[in-house]
């Protein structure tokens, strides 16, 4: 017996009967392999397979047959049976549709819960609750919320949990809450609940598998099916022009100018589209309406009915099921012009073709929207239209390196290789938490700290939470208002947190925008954001039709619409997505390359050979920055969380930093004051996250982020919106291409004296009784010309050893600079000297030796500048660099103090502090000095010609009293 109609034996009979009804000849192998351990009902299982592939039915053919059997064998609790999440209500409708007739068939009820679901309804699921029950995460948290005490006698029966569409979930809020409530769940019923997810694109299943069962994801068991492989693809990607940038147009223009390239691809869509059943994924709400109303305008110059409608989350749900269902009827051909409403499993039939309309912003998306054509074993049709803006002498560079073309060829490239975005799982999800909190407080009429911390933290899905941590929380939940703490210990909800929780928009994890309801004639269209208001007499385009608006209603927050000849589209607000790392990479080896892949076509092609030439003519692939005006572009080629990582490294010393798709700008900033910047920074030891995160002026993110106090919304920023490990090495690559390309600080705005740069020499250091002054400095940020220095330190030693150490703190009369780099805050330096008072001093100390530094260019320029400042010319001092020694004796190994320090066996202490550095490099010196002597080889490194600088005459700089200096207290 094959393994398909093994499985199949095992299904109950009545399930049976179903399949033959269904006319399938078997099983298919992902349903087949789903049986033994669902019917086993004591593992977890997650099922990946491509869209359409049967993972609805590989889930539910052996939870049906099981709870049938069950039902055969004697009385089962009552209750709920079967809970099945989605994060769609579209998707809840479309499978209740689906499984009535399979749960049918073991008398078995199907309900589904809501926000469109009746009063009615609701209340029949309350006083009889029994079957299948599917509900978003929203519902569920608001029975939670609304039944308290009496959710366990609802859901008693409980067998299994389905997580459908799970890949939506991994690593957000949302993702956070659905943990949660799963948890919550086996917490009520006092028992383990199989938990069963399926998704069509997980980029790794055992990321998922700790998803969907924390901590114990190894436990998980796997189905997967890879037979998309073997499906044919047809493929095209064409390019156009725009017309440039549009002028400024009013809200009442009769007429609203899409664009020539909008136009063009909307021309294309009606002459390849009609007749069939498509879908058009045009990335935003926006364009959704402008193709919608391109294509229903030229349908009427055609003289052709319409069969162009468009769908997204803001249209009714009476429209968009009117869409739904014109794509289901056959005879009736229909193209939905749409954002990710269709993406996920609704059952719409196959589309004879799936159109993306730019850059699909994620591979895993694409592959979602893919999955929609080619079903039933046909081959699968992707229209890609991609347009980019006229080249002129003003275009800046980013637009001239045709970049969405370049992301879109990326995108496809990894799709066919099939890779796909890894989720971010480092978030600590404190918004959802606090909503969290709330909720079990609510749920169970108050609860103890301790009690919440062992449901949510302890034994939940929030354990990266640590008690002090959710002290802190609680802490600032009270300050707020948000609870409150009874005589007996017992939290209950403060003021605040009592409307939080009674109001609907307490259930969603994710922040929603106040919207106007559209209406026209007494029907609901739909909605538009309230931050976009509209006034009286504009001409809008919506739900692919043309009005003007008759009424504005700001109490009830409604807009009365009748139909007009002109419009243009509401402003919607929303981002894209964030680009993961692995297609900017692909997109710095497309522009290298030299391929030109065979579904461009003549316009998406000349696109692909300007974006090179482009490339090439500002010399990207040797260097990673280029002048603009008075302005720097960075080009990382990285992902957005590096991106935004680098973007808040470099601010916080002061640079002002945009981001800008695959670059930075970086305005008023020279090419070498960015390369001092950078190679400081490569050569540095790595910052802690919420260090870095402190210079973040708005860490507000998610939903309850305002009630976070600032120590716990800089963790939070720091783990969601941070990478510093991975973006270390991009630092590093950015600052050997600089060096290389001759963006180096040794070409810094500093001229460096000559006798900075030595001939070989040939006395021997065994010889030299020459001393060495070290000196380590930390500054207020990384442009000699323009920061200053906060701290000194030198050491001073000859070959016996280390004669004397000295160290100031600074007033650089400015703030201090990037305080989780150096530790020195405002209040360090207040009675600290300035430079120019100590300048005698610090002069004295480096006269009459070779003066050594870590990095001597950076502290030397530093050095020379403030004595410029002070009036003052600075000595030529004859300079060594331990960094320098270090990549000479170790090429291929990192040159930072710390790697140093480590190679050696030399403890470094405290890094960033000017003494330990210092120390920690007049310690490097020696061991290289000893390192030649034992070599017998004086090249290692080369001593400057003798003499060093004469005694320092204080005289130089009259007018200067001495003062007292202040070390660091080692506090940082």
């Amino acid at each position: 017996m094959s393994v398909p109609a093994a499985a199949f034996a095992r299904l109950h009979k009545h399930v049976q009967a179903w399949i033959w009804a269904q006319k399938w000849h078997q099983l298919r192998s992902t349903q087949a392999e789903a049986v033994d351990p669902i019917l086993r009902g004591n593992t977890d299982v997650i099922i990946s397979a491509p869209t359409a592939s049967g993972k609805t039915e590989a889930a539910w053919l052996p939870i049906l047959s099981a709870l049938a059997e069950q039902r055969d064998s004697g009385p089962v609790p009552s209750g709920v049976k079967a809970l099945y999440l989605s994060p769609l209500k579209a998707l809840i409708n479309d499978q209740y549709g689906r499984l009535e007739s399979l749960a049918e068939s073991v008398d078995m009820p199907v309900h589904r819960r809501h926000g469109d679901v009746t009063g009615g309804a609701r209340r029949a699921l309350r006083e009889t609750p029994d079957g299948l029950l599917l509900i978003t995460p929203e519902s569920l948290e608001a029975m939670f919320v609304t039944q308290g005490t009496r959710l366990p006698g609802i859901l008693n029966g409980l067998q299994y949990i389905v997580v459908d569409e799970m890949h939506s979930f991994i690593g957000t809020e949302r993702g956070a809450q659905v943990q949660s409530l799963l948890h919550r769940v086996e917490l009520a019923l006092r028992r383990r609940i199989p938990r069963i997810g399926l998704s069509a694109t997980l980029a790794d299943l055992t990321v998922a598998a700790e998803f969907l069962r924390p901590k114990q994801g190894a436990a998980v068991q796997l189905i997967g099916e890879n037979s998309d492989d073997k499906a044919e693809l047809r493929m095209q990607l064409r390019g156009y022009i725009g017309s440039g940038p549009a002028s400024a147009h009013t809200a009442d223009e009769e007429e609203f100018d899409a664009g020539v390239d909008k136009k063009a691809i909307a021309e294309h869509l009606f002459r390849n589209l009609r007749g069939q059943d498509n879908l058009v994924f045009a990335n935003s709400r926006s364009n959704v309406e402008t193709y919608a109303d391109l294509l229903k305008q030229i349908s009427e110059r055609n003289r052709v009915v319409n069969e162009f409608f468009p769908h997204h989350g803001n249209l009714s749900k009476e429209f968009r099921e009117d869409v739904e269902s014109r794509l289901r009827a056959s005879g009736t051909p229909a193209t939905a012009v749409c954002t990710s409403t269709l993406e996920m499993g609704i059952d719409i039939g196959s589309a004879d073709t799936v159109v993306q309309i730019g850059a699909p912003g994620s591979v895993s998306a694409l592959r979602q929207r893919l999955g929609r054509s080619g079903r039933r074993g046909g081959a699968a049709t992707l229209r890609l239209y991609v347009s980019e803006q006229v080249v002129d002498h003003r275009t800046p560079p980013v637009d001239q390196l045709r970049a969405q073309t370049f992301e879109t060829v990326a995108t496809i490239e990894l799709l066919l290789e099939r890779w796909y975005e890894p989720p971010n799982t480092n978030g600590l999800h404190l918004s959802t938490l606090i909503q969290q909190v709330l909720s079990v407080i609510a749920q169970h009429g108050g609860a103890t700290a301790a009690e919440i911390y062992g449901a949510l933290c302890e034994a939940g899905p929030f354990g990266h939470v640590d008690r002090p941590m959710f002290i802190r929380l609680l802490r600032g939940l009270g300050e707020e208002d948000l609870i409150m703490q009874a005589s007996d210990g017992t939290l209950l909800p403060g003021r605040v947190g009592d409307r939080l929780v009674n109001h609907y928009s307490f259930y969603s994890a994710f922040q929603s925008a106040e919207e106007y309801r559209l209406i026209t004639s007494g029907r609901t269209l739909g909605s538009i954001p309230i931050d976009h208001p509209v006034i009286e007499g504009n001409l809008l385009i919506f739900a692919g039709r043309r009005w003007r608006v008759l009424m504005v209603d700001t109490a009830n927050k409604v807009i009365d619409l009748a139909q007009a000849r002109g419009g243009r589209p509401p402003a919607f607000s929303g981002g894209g997505a964030e680009i993961a790392d692995g297609i900017r990479q692909r997109m710095r080896l497309l522009y290298e390359g030299e391929d030109i892949p065979a579904y461009l076509d003549l316009g998406a092609q000349t696109l692909l050979s300007e974006g090179r030439a482009a490339y090439k003519r500002m010399n990207l692939a040797k260097q990673p920055l280029i002048s603009w005006g008075d302005d720097i572009i960075l080009f990382p080629w990285a992902g957005d969380r590096i991106m935004n990582t680098l973007h808040v490294l470099l601010t916080s010393y002061g640079l002002d930093v945009s981001l800008d798709g695959v670059a930075l700008n970086l305005r008023k900033t020279s090419p070498e004051q960015l390369g001092t910047l950078l190679r400081k920074l490569a050569a540095s030891e790595k910052p802690e996250p919420p260090a870095l995160a402190k210079n973040v002026a708005v860490k507000n993110r998610d939903k309850h982020d305002m009630y976070l106090d600032d120590n716990l919304l800089t963790l939070s920023y720091a783990a969601s919106s941070l990478d510093i490990d991975t973006t270390w090495p991009v630092l590093r690559r950015l600052s050997e291409s600089c060096e290389a390309s001759g963006a180096d600080p040794k070409n810094s705005e500093v001229s460096f004296p000559e006798s900075m740069s030595f001939p070989p020499g040939n006395t021997s250091t065994e010889r030299c009784t020459v001393p060495f002054a070290v000196v380590d400095v930390e500054t207020t940020g990384f442009s000699a010309q323009r920061d200053r220095i906060v701290e000194i330190a030198i050491v001073r030693l000859d070959a016996t050893g280390v004669i004397s150490t000295w160290s100031t703190l600074i007033n650089p009369d400015r703030p201090t600079g990037p305080v989780h780099f150096h530790g020195i805050r405002p209040g360090d330096v207040v009675s600290a000297p300035r430079f120019a008072e100590v300048l005698d001093e610090i002069a004295q100390q480096l006269a009459g030796a070779v003066v050594v530094a870590h990095n001597a260019s950076f502290d030397i320029s530093f050095l020379i500048n403030e004595f410029a400042r002070a009036g003052v010319q600075a000595p030529s001092w004859p300079t060594l660099c331990t960094m320098q020694l270090s990549k000479k004796s170790h090429p291929d190994h990192p040159a930072t103090l710390a790697e140093t320090c480590r190679r050696l066996n030399i403890e470094a202490g405290k890094a960033h502090t000017a003494l330990a550095d210092a120390t920690a490099t007049a310690q490097v010196l020696m061991a290289y000095v000893e390192r030649s002597n034992e070599m017998g080889s004086p090249d290692l490194f080369t001593l400057p010609p003798l003499p060093v600088t004469p005694p320092w005459n204080p005289s130089k700089a009259s007018g200067r009293t001495p003062v007292n200096t202040k070390p660091r207290s080692g506090k940082r």
